[in-house]
């Protein structure tokens, strides 16, 4: 079985998707499990993994629902607030559903380059492996000391690095 092992789905708002600037015109528009399921047949992929790219339960919902719906989305990582004193809580109500295999903080946009360093993140990341969930861990390059330091507290946890750490390919820096 080939799988995508991570695609954004949302019906565009750009109220909830501020990250998405002028540059990224092309992203402006609903994308729907309709929208990627005969571009996934045409290129003999037999599923995907649909990933958060907003920080909220909310989109945890739709996409867990568009899964519900559609048998070709084999996973979901979605969002919890891993610093919430409710986290356990609302990590088990999510985790029923089979379909979450992760969860995803958006650390890129974390003014503190040391954020997945803090006690209470860390204490969240603790929690995951109750629960089965990978870590998926969305940073820029110059976060990626953090990211080092979190996977070596964890030596047992599943992290899956998004973007290969979106490197400045463009700008000359690796």
């Amino acid at each position: 079985m080939t799988i995508d092992s991570h695609h954004h789905l949302w019906k565009y708002d750009p109220e909830t998707y501020p990250w998405i600037n002028e540059d990224m015109g092309v992203l402006k528009k609903d994308f729907l499990p309709e929208n990627i399921f005969p571009l996934l047949k045409a290129n003999g992929i037999d599923g995907c993994v649909a990933v958060q790219a907003d920080q909220s339960e909310k989109e945890t919902s739709f996409l867990l629902d568009c899964a519900a719906n559609y048998p070709f989305i084999k996973g979901v990582v979605g969002w919890v607030d891993l610093q919430a004193a409710n986290r356990d809580e609302r990590l088990a109500y999510f985790s029923k559903n089979k379909t979450l295999k992760g969860i995803r903080h958006i650390v890129q946009e974390e003014p503190n380059p040391e954020f997945m360093l803090g006690k209470e993140f860390q204490n969240g990341i603790g929690c995951l492996s109750k629960y089965n969930l990978t870590y998926d861990i969305l940073v820029y390059d110059f976060q990626l000391p953090s990211a080092v330091l979190l996977a070596r507290a964890f030596p047992d946890k599943k992290f899956v690095l998004d973007h290969i750490g979106k490197p400045r390919i463009s700008k000359g820096v690796s």
